[in-house]
């Protein structure tokens, strides 16, 4: 028999596994060298990688970090999960 679930309850927000939240040190290196840095620490991360002037929603997933970079695709600002 399925077990059942209170109504009303909402499941756990599931948490990185990386101890780091931001890369600061990968401001003015390649998206490519940057989202491989990023796995190699939070292997979960789901990366976005953006033009530096893109519109973005609001919402917090932990999961997601993402990359915003110039037109010679460096990246311009930290990385930061969410």
């Amino acid at each position: 028999m399925a077990e059942e679930k209170p109504q009303g309850t909402i499941p756990p927000l599931k948490q990185p596994s990386a101890a780091k939240t931001s890369w600061p040190e990968l401001v003015g290196v390649t998206a490519d060298e940057a989202e491989k840095k990023i796995k190699e620490e939070m292997p979960e991360a789901e990366i976005e990688v953006l033009p530096a002037d893109s519109d973005v929603s609001f919402d917090y997933i932990f999961q997601r970090v993402r990359i915003f970079v110039d037109e010679s695709n460096k990246v311009i600002e930290t990385p930061t999960i969410g």
